[in-house]
């Protein structure tokens, strides 16, 4: 194990390390505040309402940023303030497809929940979150991990209070959707007044941003392509669930995934010093050394914790009603430690402009996950689901690394 080479990567994403450390520390007592308050069925409606916002949010806007950063480093940071009205206006249209759906008999996949007042303003605070993929590229692609690290806290932080506060006068679904909101607006307001430098207003023209739109959108539409294809195992998962089990088993597979994600913090925190060098043109960052002295270790740690005080970890965060989560978990640990060891590989494709190999990975990956989904989701119930979502992850990981080792070479 290279100690050294541990200590200089620990040391070039402190500040957002720190940061990602402190969220999942606070989401794990939010998680046990909501589960409590909730019952295993309640917590179940709650996710799968926001499963739909998810699902339509992440289909036309997760990952902008990826989309952004790609144009600031081809045309420079004037590109920031343009990307601000596409993220607004990508919002505004998202908010009207879950107006339709939230009215529609497709509503009964996701909880069927009425529309609430509580329920429009978070569809509200979404539009405004949109702000921060552009305010996360452009402070990636300079560098500033730091104020990154602190929108991301201050936003969690703001939605762990608002929550503790809420459920102490009412423990609801609604109160609920309110701290989701506080969250949204918070991470979209607070990233934008952060990059307030960047803001360049009064360079904005209609051609400009007539410009923009013809620049960028063959990469927005890569980057859709592979969303969408990739909603259906991150979100459907709980959908599907609910359909042929109960709100229940929904809530209790909920717990088990939010327990495994705190390894997706990892990744976070890694994947902005590797964007950054990438759009640096920098190749210095050695991807070997990286699995081998840093994710390998990490992931041998992970899964002896989970497999040894994992019904321990979830009776103290979620209580004792969500102990039948520690077997999905498990099965869930399997895609998430694959997904660890090669999240670069991501990258990778998206800086050598192989990212549309990636998109058709996530075509992989839903071809496993929809046929282990009928295998096995109607027998096993939610370990059923943790399988194909891990066959999924793994899967689409092994042909992103075929795909980028064959056709590197030829662009």
């Amino acid at each position: 194990m290279n100690f050294k080479y541990i200590k200089n990567l620990i040391y070039e994403v402190k500040e957002l390390a720190s940061s990602q450390l402190l969220i999942v520390i606070i989401l794990f007592v939010q998680v046990g505040i909501v589960t409590r308050g909730l019952g295993t069925s309640g917590y179940g409606q709650a996710v799968l309402i926001l499963a739909l916002i998810a699902i339509i949010f992440r289909t036309l806007h997760a990952r902008n940023s990826d989309v952004t950063l790609l144009m600031l480093k081809k045309y420079g940071e004037n590109m920031y303030t343009y990307s601000l009205i596409y993220d607004f206006l990508i919002g505004i249209i998202c908010y009207a497809l879950c107006i339709v759906v939230f009215g529609s008999k497709l509503n009964s996949l996701f909880g069927s929940y009425n529309m609430s007042f509580a329920l429009n303003v978070l569809l509200i605070a979404r539009v405004f979150q949109t702000f921060s993929e552009s305010s996360k590229a452009v402070l990636t692609f300079n560098g500033q991990f730091k104020k990154f690290a602190f929108v991301d806290t201050v936003a969690n932080f703001m939605r762990f209070i608002a929550i503790v506060v809420l459920f102490n006068l009412n423990a609801n679904i609604d109160n609920y959707l309110f701290g989701q909101a506080v969250f949204s607006t918070v991470y979209g307001i607070f990233s934008l007044f952060v990059c307030r430098n960047y803001l360049k207003i009064s360079k904005l023209s209609i051609k400009g941003l007539i410009d923009y739109f013809s620049n960028f959108k063959l990469d927005f539409l890569k980057q859709r392509l592979d969303q969408l294809v990739g909603i259906i195992p991150q979100h459907l998962d709980l959908v599907i669930l609910g359909y042929f089990t109960d709100l229940s088993t929904v809530g209790i597979f909920r717990i088990a995934k939010r327990l495994v994600e705190p390894i997706t913090y990892v990744v976070s925190v890694l994947t902005p010093l590797v964007q950054n060098q990438l759009s640096k043109e920098s190749m210095r960052l050695n991807f070997s050394e990286l699995v081998r002295s840093f994710l390998l270790p990490l992931s041998a740690f992970v899964v002896i914790i989970y497999f040894y005080f994992g019904e321990s970890l979830i009776s103290l965060i979620a209580g004792s009603l969500f102990l039948e989560a520690y077997q999905p978990l498990l099965v869930l640990l399997i895609g998430y430690i694959v997904y660890l060891n090669t999240f670069w590989i991501r990258q990778l494709l998206l800086f050598s402009n192989l990212i549309q190999y990636h998109a058709f990975s996530r075509f992989i990956s839903l071809f496993f996950f929809t046929v282990s989904s009928f295998f096995f989701v109607t027998e096993f119930g939610a370990i059923g689901i943790a399988i194909a979502v891990s066959t999924s992850m793994v899967s689409q990981k092994f042909y992103e690394f075929y795909a980028y080792n064959k056709y590197r070479k030829q662009y």
